[in-house]
């Protein structure tokens, strides 16, 4: 809870996914109505990159933010679990929210045993769709763009598909399916259906994105989308009434899960019970599936006229076809409302029996009310156009006189001018806007560049960047160092973060030595944080590749959710650079250092390598000079370490019964082992033929322990994944000492070795799997 107001998270994709963004601003919208906070941890799909490693090499480090998610700083949580994990089978994505305990869970999509969920029956709408291209458009050779074949809401959606063509007597056949990524790209895979279907009169994406691609092929090949060919989406996304023609779709109710998921979470967090609830897709009929927009007949019975119907009558019957789509959604009575006073006015006219002239400014004046609120946020300007656009063939198939016909066909010409003009200017304003994040952004780069060593100066210049990207507040949380985590993005998060720099309603300041340290718990909620009001948060990555620097927290609303992610990146470069300095500090004094070391030594060292050619990491010599030199040297003197002593098991066993080639492979792994579980700035060598030896120094009374788990888990890793007849294992020995310049390595590396020894006793009796 934070500023006694209840703290609701929510785990959702990419931000700059339709459907995250509009979950996100359901949720928004609900908690502002409930007066509580939302945080937004915007991941990708769990495991993607075992699946796409060639596109998706990095974005495992977006899911590092998952694991932020605490009892401590969050009352409930929501997990969009069809968002985020569609690559996991159910006993992973178990194991996944284990990792939540303590914090009440809502999911969203999927239902999962032992928790509440707020799902849309997908099934219902694509159903409808299908059936609507059959018996409404008489296609009989229906073909369907499916998501990637692992994918289950795709192949739910591709279920469906086959089932309603067999029901309805028409074959499915492999050719007419073909599988893309549920992405805009699929040009080329629309292509290769076309070519192997020529005979095609109609094709069903299972999203969107996808039609948008096919689109541009079907254009390509001038066939006429809505006449010759119908097309179907799935998703209803902001873009689809924005295509041309516009999209038929599903609406899959994504921002009434956002705003229903919010209030079920605040009763969770509350009461700890909520009931889970099924909401329903929808067909939503546009142009591209060969309908035409609505006129007079589709509305009333043979031989009534929706002119002779009373006023309100007229405004019931509108709105159930202008507005159906988002006739169950929680923002619908208000959407209709502010554009049931146009209608009003708009009908009264035309009823009139006398010659009345529209209020054509009090209309424009309201339709610019609706246009500049947050009315557009759930029902967009791209929808008011096309309502519009209904609303004019509705009342042009009606039998007006001809004056009647001419001054409404004025007043819908100025209607649509001045939509024309606020999405023009609303473009306008949107590149300008995103150009002068996108410098700002840049700036931070640059201004990394300029002022180089100087931390104080470049936290304050990136400061000042930030608070001009329409964040409310904004915090840069480092790492001692930079970190490097699975490609799961699961880890272990630091029990202390930095906080290197921050700005919110209240101050602006760069920190310096402890004063930085803060418990990762508290990173929403610390001595520097500020809120006046209740906020929304988002917290993603800083992360070059696969170095991991930190988080960024800003607060800020959806609307200006498109600037976080370059922010990010940027900071990533600019945190990468400030990095690099130190590293080259570093490495500097310990060339000096190495060069003192070197003038002391006898010119024959200087030709001994010091690194084992097979591991690359140190041989014996190398090993004993440095941990030598480290716990002898003045300043290190009272510094508690370690030395870890490892031998391979069974390495002779391997090398008889599958070659030497095998036996390096095992010895490469396991100084990769080793070189995993340690530290950069660690000790690790090869001292014999199966032997190796590791130094650290410690300043946590559970590094060993910690140690000794990364290199079980490291190693059952390497044995479940490589393939190999055997098990590749160690057993280790650890000494624990205080460096006081009166130890010798050899008398450290035997009590190591007593300890190996002694641990010698566990390990299997067959190394063969």
């Amino acid at each position: 809870m934070t500023n006694n107001r209840l703290n609701i998270g929510i785990f959702t994709c990419h931000i700059d996914n339709d459907y995250a963004t509009e979950v996100c601003k359901g949720a928004e919208y609900a908690a502002k109505e409930l007066d509580c906070n939302l945080i937004v941890f915007p991941g990708m799909f769990l495991n993607a990159s075992f699946y796409d490693p060639a596109n998706q090499l990095y974005d495992y480090q977006y899911n590092s933010i998952f694991y932020y998610a605490h009892p401590e700083c969050l009352d409930a949580l929501i997990i969009s679990v069809g968002a985020i994990s569609s690559l996991l089978s159910e006993k992973d994505m178990n194991s996944f929210l284990s990792h939540f305990d303590g914090i009440p869970i809502l999911t969203l999509e999927e239902k999962l045993p032992g928790y509440p969920c707020i799902r849309t029956d997908n099934s219902r709408g694509m159903r409808d769709a299908i059936e609507h291209l059959i018996k409404e458009h008489k296609r009989k050779h229906i073909c369907f763009v499916a998501g990637k074949d692992d994918n289950t809401d795709s192949n739910l959606r591709l279920k469906i598909y086959r089932e309603v063509l067999s029901e309805n007597g028409l074959s499915v056949e492999d050719r007419m399916i073909i599988h893309g990524d549920f992405a805009e790209y699929c040009q080329e895979e629309t292509a290769q259906l076309l070519d192997v279907n020529p005979d095609a009169d109609a094709i069903v994406f299972a999203n969107d994105r996808m039609a948008i691609g096919g689109y541009a092929e079907l254009k390509s090949r001038g066939i006429r989308i809505g006449e010759t060919m119908s097309v179907i989406g799935f998703d209803d996304s902001p873009s689809s009434v924005n295509m041309d023609p516009p999209l038929t779709t599903v609406n899959i109710n994504s921002c009434e899960l956002g705003f229903r998921a919010v209030y079920a979470a605040v009763r969770l967090a509350q009461t700890g019970n909520m009931k889970s609830e099924t909401l329903d897709s929808r067909l939503i009929n546009r142009l591209s599936c060969c309908c035409h927009l609505c006129t007079e007949s589709d509305l009333i019975d043979a031989g009534r006229h929706l002119l002779d119907l009373d006023i309100p009558d007229i405004i019931d019957i509108l709105d159930g076809r202008l507005f159906g789509e988002i006739a169950d959604s929680f923002y619908a009575s208000k959407v209709m409302s502010a554009y049931n006073r146009i209608l009003i006015d708009i009908v009264s006219v035309i009823k009139s029996d006398i010659d009345t002239e529209y209020p054509q400014n009090k209309i424009i004046d309201e339709l610019k009310c609706i246009l500049e609120s947050d009315l557009t946020d759930f029902y967009s300007v791209q929808k008011t156009a096309y309502m519009f656009r209904e609303l004019a063939s509705i009342f042009s198939s009606c039998k007006l006189s001809a004056a009647k016909s001419l001054q409404f066909n004025r007043l819908n010409t100025t209607i649509t001018n001045t939509i024309s003009l606020f999405i023009s200017n609303q473009l306008y304003n949107t590149i300008y806007e995103n150009k002068m994040m996108g410098w700002s952004s840049i700036y931070i780069t640059r201004d990394t560049l300029t002022y180089g060593e100087d931390l104080g100066k470049t936290y304050t210049s990136i400061l000042h960047k930030l608070q001009g990207l329409n964040y409310e507040g904004a915090y840069i949380y480092t790492y001692d160092d930079p970190v490097r985590i699975t490609d799961t993005g699961s880890w272990i998060v630091p029990k202390s973060v930095f906080l290197q720099a921050f700005f919110n309603p209240n101050n602006c300041q760069v920190l310096f030595g402890e004063s930085r340290r803060v418990p990762s718990v508290e990173i929403f909620d610390n001595e520097y944080t500020y809120y006046d009001k209740r906020f929304t948060s988002v917290i993603v990555p800083i992360f070059t590749n696969e170095d991991h620097h930190g988080v960024f927290i800003c607060n800020t609303d959806v609307a200006h959710f498109s600037s976080i992610y370059s922010t990010s990146l940027q900071l990533g470069a600019a945190l990468k650079y400030m990095s690099l300095l130190r590293e080259q500090n570093i490495t500097q004094e310990q060339l000096r250092m190495s060069l003192n070391e070197i003038h002391e030594k006898n010119e024959l060292l200087n030709h001994l390598s010091t690194s084992d050619e097979l591991t690359g990491i140190y041989n014996r010599r190398g090993f004993m000079e440095r941990v030598e030199y480290y716990i002898n040297i003045p300043s290190n003197c009272g510094m508690k370490a370690i030395l870890l002593f490892a031998d391979m098991d069974s390495l002779k066993v391997v090398n008889d019964k599958f070659g030497h080639k095998d036996g390096d492979f095992a010895l490469k792994n396991i100084a990769n082992i080793l070189s995993q579980s340690f530290g950069p700035h660690d000790v690790i060598g090869r001292i014999g033929g199966d032997e190796f030896v590791c130094f650290a120094f410690i300043d946590d009374s559970d590094y060993v322990t910690e140690v000794q788990r990364k290199i079980k888990d490291f190693s059952a890793e390497l044995n479940a994944t490589c393939g190999k007849p055997y098990f590749i294992e160690m057993s280790v020995g650890v000494t624990e000492f205080v460096c006081d310049g009166e130890q010798t390595i050899e008398d450290l590396l035997s009590q190591a070795d007593t300890a190996l020894y002694s641990n010698k006793r566990y390990k299997r009796m067959s190394i063969l799997k």
